[in-house]
């Protein structure tokens, strides 16, 4: 019983900056499936095909508003697009496996509603489609011209790394 204790773990809401940043930074580009309830029962959202980038605090004044999740947009003016938005969070609780990684996330909120984020393996293939697109959207922007596909490779692999670091 002790163990299974240690596997839960409720973030104080001091420290929630905190650890959205760390969560975000260890778990991009992993695969995650997020369920919630709304007015209709409960639902199932995929990111289809779009990989996750990171969580981030919306504040209003001191006041947290919402906790939203971030997804790989692909293009080169704004890579990162929120997807989904949990307003008035009330608590955040983290279950990790035996390894020590995060394997789930449950944010509460003030009227009792529930987000469950399940956490799966990572895809780097999903981050080379992202640079994939941003270098497409790169190449489009200059005019479709030829001749700097490398360029536009580095410059969308930079692009990507800054919008990781944005999140951790």
């Amino acid at each position: 019983m002790a163990e299974e204790e240690q596997m839960f773990h409720e973030i104080r809401r001091a420290q929630w900056a905190q650890f959205l940043r760390k969560f975000s930074a260890d778990n991009h580009y992993r695969q995650i499936n997020i369920s919630f309830n709304d007015s209709d029962g409960r639902k199932e959202k995929s990111l289809n095909g779009h990989p996750f980038l990171g969580l981030a605090l919306e504040k209003k004044g001191r006041f947290i508003n919402s906790i939203q999740f971030f997804a790989g947009r692909g293009d080169s003016e704004k890579i990162a697009e929120p997807v989904l938005a949990v307003g008035n969070p009330d608590r955040i609780i983290v279950e990790k496996d035996e390894d020590g990684l995060d394997r789930r996330v449950t944010i509460r909120t003030k009227d009792l509603r529930e987000v469950t984020v399940n956490i799966g393996s990572r895809d780097e293939e999903q981050a080379r489609h992202l640079i994939e697109k941003v270098a497409y959207s790169l190449y489009l922007k200059r005019g479709g011209q030829h001749g700097a596909h490398s360029d536009d490779w580095h410059e969308a692999e930079k692009k990507a790394k800054e919008t990781e670091e944005m999140f951790a």
